[in-house]
């Protein structure tokens, strides 16, 4: 019954071992330094630069309510993006003033040949005058925001969302680092418009006018 390779293997490399142990402690040695060497000029990241395949066309549509950003900005844009080569998924966020577009493509997409396919399908749509060019941005994690605060108390949320914007939004954009600070959530400040039917009738205005006449104004009605 032949014995197994293993056991012969070992019993070849403790051999060598004792014969000539000043070379086998070099070869040690030399593992242990380079090693070491190697630890310490090896780069850590938190963040490693890593290339997503994802652009963000982001629009600023100057004081268009929410419904108005969707309607006349993202769904347009949405609609000529959505045919681009090596698209994944598409999304959009739309908020006061301002629209965000992700596009998200397979990993294999040539980034640059798709910035320059999302450029010339942005071209092709007509968006209102009073909103800005739309910006193309690539995805970069290190961008996203690394501190978020949230706030609640006894107050209602229409106090904390003030609180929120005009005291702790304007000190901390103050901090020397701070890139920028964003509120989100509670309820933002609303007015009520109580019309008089017989002033209407009096003034030969309609509900329809005055609705008109607060778009005008760029204010969001409900």
């Amino acid at each position: 019954m032949e014995s197994s390779p293993k056991p012969r293997m070992f019993s070849r490399a403790f051999e060598i071992a004792t014969r000539r142990p000043v070379a086998v402690l070099m070869i040690f040695l030399a593992v242990v330094v380079f090693g070491s060497i190697s630890y310490q000029r090896l780069a850590l990241n938190l963040m490693p630069e890593i290339s997503y395949p994802t652009l963000t066309v982001r629009t600023e549509y100057p004081g268009a309510a929410p419904e108005e950003v969707e309607m006349a900005i993202s769904r347009p844009l949405e609609q000529a993006l959505g045919v681009v080569n090596g698209l994944v998924t598409i999304s959009s966020v739309s908020q006061s003033e301002l629209s965000d577009v992700i596009i998200e493509y397979t990993w294999d997409t040539d980034m640059d040949q798709a910035v320059q396919e999302v450029r010339e399908k942005i071209d092709q749509v007509f968006l209102p005058l009073e909103a800005e060019r739309p910006l193309i941005l690539r995805y970069d994690p290190t961008l996203d925001p690394i501190v978020r605060l949230g706030l609640h108390g006894g107050a209602d949320l229409f106090t904390l969302r003030y609180m929120a914007d005009e005291e702790i939004k304007r000190a901390l954009e103050k901090v020397p680092g701070v890139a920028a600070v964003k509120v989100k959530g509670g309820y933002e400040e609303e007015i009520r418009v109580e019309v008089s039917e017989k002033q209407l009738v009096n003034l030969g205005l309609s509900l329809d006018q005055i609705n008109q006449r607060l778009y005008q104004e760029n204010i969001n009605v409900a």
